[in-house]
């Protein structure tokens, strides 16, 4: 019962103070002109507005959200396979938040030997051992292997705690600052023995505390910038360990991106790290596009899988490339097929099936300053088809060359 009663005095507590907050917000009004009133009025009411197109808003993302989960990737534009992608990382992250680390290792090592039964049985199941499909499948699995051995690994070594290192480098530094100020006037000292503090405390206690005190602040300040600098760097190691087993799945399909032996052979050339840059990005292609893709997106380096999503936009442009590529020789060979019809009507306007000395065709000379009826059908239908006057010019004259030679 004692909490029962906490709770309702609790309750009771807010009721008051939200009435006094209204009655003080009342009271407040009442001293605005009609202006004022009007206007705090209005500014309300926009406040009220604005908190509905977002409740709004938000729901209706949550809505298409929903339905973007559901569906199935082939069914989704590209915008909404990238939100996919960002809803089911925001997923992942969420449940990997409520995990322990034990559970987390666990279910990391139960997805990557599920993964490796499929390859085996893929492989056994594989009538062509010598495919490419199989020595992908085969690379992949050595791939999966290798990152099951080093989780073990990793498993197997006794983790020390951030913090206790930490304060094991702390204090081997307050040693350090207690040797190399031993010699200094006690106020600029950073570090000093209990015997030497007390002396102090006794013979002056104020300025010994507030040397104390500034002492606590600066061994505080190093303490967390140690402790940031250690979990940064345990980050980035885990993160470039994550993105090393994604890069490593991405050789798997696109093992032309393995520039590894090309580095080794132009350092062993005396190339600079520049140099070899260059080079690579001249003599490969898909790697100098895969550049171009990550300095794109930029916030891809500190996901795990930025590899394989620089790939997957990769392929995009690839495909987009070839389509272009498609579309370009069709317009081409539409172009030529156009030339040649335009050809064949100008061709039988000049040389008419009926010619020679006694030819019954009659033949337009063209009148001083003017064109011929045949040259006006010549003009009529090269404007028809969009051709250039200097064609057209030359069209007329090439006519009139003929029309002369059969005259």
């Amino acid at each position: 019962m004692p909490e029962l009663k906490v709770e309702e005095a609790k309750k009771e507590l807010e009721g008051i103070v939200g009435k006094e907050k209204d009655s003080a917000q009342r009271a407040k009004e009442s001293l605005l002109s009609e202006e004022e009133r009007e206007s705090l009025e209005a500014q309300k009411q926009e406040e009220k507005k604005k908190a509905e197109e977002e409740r709004v808003k938000a729901e209706t993302q949550a809505k298409k959200d929903a339905e973007i989960l559901t569906k199935k990737d082939e069914e989704l534009s590209d915008d909404d396979k990238k939100r996919k992608s960002e809803l089911l990382e925001i997923k992942r992250k969420e449940e990997n938040s409520k995990l322990s680390g034990e559970e987390k290792i666990k279910k990391i090592q139960e997805a990557s030997q599920k993964r490796i039964d499929e390859l085996v049985n893929q492989l056994k199941q594989s009538e062509d051992k010598t495919s490419k499909e199989t020595q992908l499948l085969r690379l992949e699995l050595d791939s999966l292997r290798k990152e099951k051995v080093d989780l073990e690994a990793k498993i197997s070594k006794p983790k020390e705690d951030i913090e206790s290192i930490v304060l094991k480098e702390e204090k081997e530094k307050w040693s350090k600052y207690l040797q190399e100020d031993s010699s200094k006037p006690r106020e600029e000292r950073r570090e000093m023995t209990k015997d030497e503090l007390d002396d102090w405390i006794l013979e002056d206690q104020a300025e010994a505390i507030a040397w104390i005190n500034r002492r606590e602040l600066r061994r505080e300040r190093e303490r967390l910038k140690n402790l940031n600098s250690k979990r940064s760097e345990l980050f980035n190691k885990d993160l470039f360990g994550k993105q090393l087993q994604s890069y490593n799945r991405v050789l798997v399909k696109h093992p032309e991106l393995d520039t590894k032996k090309r580095r080794n052979e132009l350092t062993a050339q005396g190339k600079t790290e520049g140099e070899i840059e260059e080079i690579l990005i001249k003599e490969n292609p898909k790697y100098a596009l895969t550049l171009k893709i990550a300095d794109e997106h930029p916030d891809w380096k500190t996901r795990e899988d930025a590899p394989e999503l620089v790939i997957q936009e990769l392929e995009k442009t690839l495909a987009k490339d070839n389509q272009s590529a498609d579309e370009k020789d069709k317009q081409i060979e539409d172009l030529r097929k156009q030339i040649n019809d335009l050809n064949a009507k100008i061709d039988s306007i000049v040389n008419p099936p009926d010619v020679g000395i006694n030819s019954t065709v009659p033949r337009n000379k063209p009148k001083e300053g003017g064109f011929s009826d045949s040259e006006k059908d010549i003009i009529r239908i090269m404007r028809d088809q969009k051709v250039t006057q200097a064609s057209i010019d030359a069209a007329i004259k090439r006519y009139r060359e003929r029309h002369t030679k059969n005259a």
